[in-house]
Formats: structure tokens, sequence, C-alpha cells
């Protein structure tokens, strides 16, 4: 019986340490994802914040960087994740990633089904392990 309860004890922690980590990514055929960033650039930062990111690079479902994009919301008042989730729509994103999201962003996002990843670091770097969940 105290077997038992020890292995249940160890299964516990391992699954609340599975938990933690985030998912990889996986990417619908024809679908990219947008990163913010603080340069227009994949040699740039991943901003902190992705409602006020200077811009967003769009990247496809391999990795592959097609564009940067001026973010038209960051410097609004108000207002600033519409702005962001139109973008996105627009560039065909199913996913972006930043360094955190606002309550509004994460709402917006999620309506239009737009999985959102809070990661930090250079966006080359970052992309490089994103899809192994790491």
């Amino acid at each position: 019986m105290e077997n038992k309860f020890k292995t249940f004890g160890l299964l516990s922690i391992f699954g609340a340490m599975l938990l933690q980590v985030q998912p990889p990514l996986s990417l619908a055929a024809n679908s990219n994802i947008a990163v913010a960033a603080a340069g227009a650039n994949e040699n740039s930062e991943i901003s902190e914040v992705a409602g006020r990111a200077p811009y967003y690079l769009i990247f496809d479902q391999n990795g592959v960087f097609l564009k940067s994009i001026e973010n038209s919301g960051q410097r609004s008042m108000r207002g600033s994740s519409s702005a962001v989730v139109d973008l996105l729509l627009k560039e065909s994103c199913n996913a972006v990633i930043a360094g955190q999201f606002g309550e509004k962003m994460q709402s917006r996002l999620k309506a239009n089904r737009i999985e959102s990843y809070q990661r930090t670091g250079i966006v080359k770097d970052v992309l490089k392990t994103f899809g192994s969940g790491k």
C-alpha cells in the first residue's frame, strides 16, 4: 500500500511539472506566426508587451521570415489590442509570441482563435527552439 502512495506522489509531481511547460507550436497549413519585436529584424529582442510592440515580424509555418510590420496600435492611448489582432488576422497568423499579453489582448486573441505564447530573448533564437517546446 505504501508503494502505491509513493508511486501516486511521484506521478503527481511529474504531472505538475509537465503542466508547467508550454506546448510546442503547431501551425495549420497556410498559416503564419507573428512575433512582437523591439526592432524590425530577426536579431531584435522580443517585445515585453504585445500591444505596445514597435514591430510585428511575420514568419511562415516553417519559421521563414516573411516581413516586418510597424505596429499601428503602438502609440494609441487605448485599443492597441484591437489593432494588433486585426493585423494578425490580415496576415493569416494563428499564433503570436510576445513577452506578455494583457487581459484584453488575451481575450481578443482567444475569440479569434489565435494562440499566444510568452517568450523572451532574441527572435531568431526563440523561433529555432519554439517548435520543439523548449
